[in-house]
């Protein structure tokens, strides 16, 4: 197949993985609806084969369960899938933190309580969630693991779907004070402070998002 080509299915591919995981995450698709391969390739007026891709790319993400002789659906939330994707956070980002509070500079500490500024103001689920990465990425930024961010970052596209749907119940004052009170364990550079704090925000989150689910 000519390189052109296979840039174009990429790019449509991508298009359709994003276009798709919108539609499940603001509940367009909603959890177990089947997602038709046919209306979505006359919808984008192209072939089945970029659709083919897309879904099995948001298959890996957890959006899309792919049944023989079903097709494909949107995948159904379970919380014990939540408890497990928590855990694997939690355990991952602490000792991320641990490691990077020793050697992240005053001026990213700084960045990270603007960034908090910001999330105050967020009136929509993914800008509240962009500016959270944007906020960790600032705390993490002390060390460079590039497998590890790789990993953390397949755990946190299966979270976003959690925050999508419980973003209007979250109490969001109580998580503002919540990363507050762990950037200031940053700022003194106490590390066991701040991971327990971590932990403790990651094992709140993860609670309420199950009470709201």
């Amino acid at each position: 197949m000519p390189e052109s080509i296979k840039n174009q299915y990429k790019t449509i591919t991508q298009l359709v993985v994003e276009n798709l995981r919108d539609r499940i995450l603001t509940g367009q698709i909603k959890p177990g609806e089947r997602i038709n391969q046919d209306v979505i390739a006359k919808e984008f007026n192209v072939s089945k084969i970029p659709i083919r891709e897309a879904l099995q790319l948001l298959k890996g993400e957890g959006y899309v369960l792919i049944e023989a002789n079903k097709g494909a659906i949107a995948s159904i939330i379970n919380l014990e899938e939540i408890d497990e994707l928590f855990a694997l956070k939690a355990l991952i980002e602490a000792d991320m933190l641990a490691a990077s509070i020793p050697l992240v500079s005053d001026e990213k500490l700084t960045e990270a309580k603007k960034i908090i500024e910001q999330i105050n103001l967020a009136s929509s689920a993914q800008q509240w969630s962009h500016l959270n990465i944007a906020y960790y990425n600032c705390l993490f930024s002390g060390i460079r693991r590039p497998q590890t961010d790789e990993v953390l970052s397949i755990i946190k596209t299966k979270i976003e779907r959690f925050n999508y749907a419980c973003f209007m119940g979250i109490n969001k004052t109580k998580q503002t004070l919540a990363i507050y009170k762990l950037l200031d364990h940053c700022l003194e550079r106490k590390v066991d402070q701040a991971v327990d704090q971590l932990k403790q925000h990651l094992w709140d989150t993860k609670d309420e998002i199950k009470a709201l689910l």
